[in-house]
């Protein structure tokens, strides 16, 4: 509290007294030096309670307010986002989650983030900055920290994108060979002749297959929430797109075509997560495919590049929103050409 001050009596009768309050005057006024010191007591006691205030806020836990953002940012995410977001999320917590909120700095936040840097690959880093970056700046919106130490971190520029190799052509051989006598033949034959992505090809009926046009219509996507499947339109409208049924596509789809999704529960519905990855797996025990999804459909990307077909148009038929997106592919199946090439000619020169 303040010591009792000096007063002075302003020229239009007014009791005054000024006091430095952390480096700043303020000063008190009254009709008597009684009414004055009275102030001076209450601004005291709300500074002190202020003070008390900010102190049980910021030593609240960084896992307690993490939970409550997350029950608001929850019904928001769609479901693949939320598939990102909840490991980095657990990790946040496991790392942040028993200190105070107002004491984590952002140089053990850095640290964190490059740890994840150095185990991970750059989107993944990239997500765990910004669920950090989300969630604190949630608190000081709310008044439990004056300010968010990750809004000051950066990604590490050494971390680079993990790259998913496609399939060599032995693994081709195998998912050629396996379409039809199989149960999940034809799912990973259908994104290697396709290139559609995991949840598109999940989400195809007999109706989006055109065998007099010779098309197959991609217009929806599987996404899932924990285990539940939900049918969206894909996230951009590139994702909405027609592609060729080729002839060793064909000759391993159903004579007469369901009216349903061609991959489909017993009760007609899309495959759990679950139950899709299941069989996944049991295709890969029991053919010798290795590779992912995801890394079949960059098979196809490659196809693309080895028949000559230009950026512009395998954009399209992959369904990327970015152009540069196609070029990455092709610019590691390129260079991948290029050191093939070096092998040979290191032979026969």
């Amino acid at each position: 509290m303040a010591k009792y001050p000096k007063y002075y009596v302003r020229p239009d009768g007014l009791h005054e007294t000024i006091i430095r309050i952390n480096g700043k005057r303020k000063a008190f006024r009254g009709k008597t030096d009684r009414e004055v010191w009275e102030k001076v007591k209450a601004f005291d006691r709300a500074a002190a309670e202020a003070e008390a205030n900010q102190e049980a806020i910021e030593s609240t836990t960084f896992a307690a307010l993490a939970d409550r953002w997350w029950d608001e940012i929850e019904p928001t995410l769609a479901p693949s986002s939320l598939k990102s977001y909840k490991p980095a999320l657990a990790r946040a917590k496991k790392e942040f989650g028993a200190r105070q909120i107002g004491a984590i700095t952002a140089q053990e936040i850095d640290r964190f983030i490059k740890g994840i840097s150095a185990q991970y690959a750059k989107k993944t880093t990239a997500m765990q900055l910004q669920v950090i970056r989300q969630s604190i700046r949630w608190a000081e919106v709310k008044g439990y920290v004056q300010y968010n130490p990750a809004a000051s971190v950066r990604q590490p520029r050494s971390n680079k994108q993990t790259r998913r190799l496609p399939p060599d052509k032995d693994q081709i051989k195998l998912i050629k060979a396996h379409a039809e006598d199989t149960p999940f033949g034809l799912f990973a034959a259908l994104i290697y002749y396709t290139g559609c992505r995991r949840g598109e090809a999940l989400a195809l009926t007999g109706a989006d297959i055109d065998r007099k046009a010779k098309l197959i219509h991609i217009r929806r996507s599987v996404y899932y929430l924990s285990n539940a499947p939900y049918v969206k339109l894909p996230k951009t409208d590139a994702g909405i797109r027609s592609v060729p049924l080729l002839d060793a596509l064909d000759k391993s789809l159903p004579k007469k075509l369901p009216e349903g999704y061609l991959f489909a529960e017993p009760d007609g519905s899309p495959l759990t997560y679950k139950h899709s990855q299941k069989m996944y797996d049991d295709y890969c025990a029991a053919t010798g495919v290795t590779v992912t999804p995801h890394q079949i459909r960059h098979g196809y990307a490659t196809a693309l590049f080895e028949c000559g077909i230009d950026a512009k148009t395998a954009q399209t038929l992959l369904g990327h929103a970015q152009i540069s997106t196609t070029m990455d592919i092709y610019t590691h199946v390129c260079a991948d050409v290029i050191a093939e090439a070096a092998q040979k000619m290191e032979k026969g020169f």
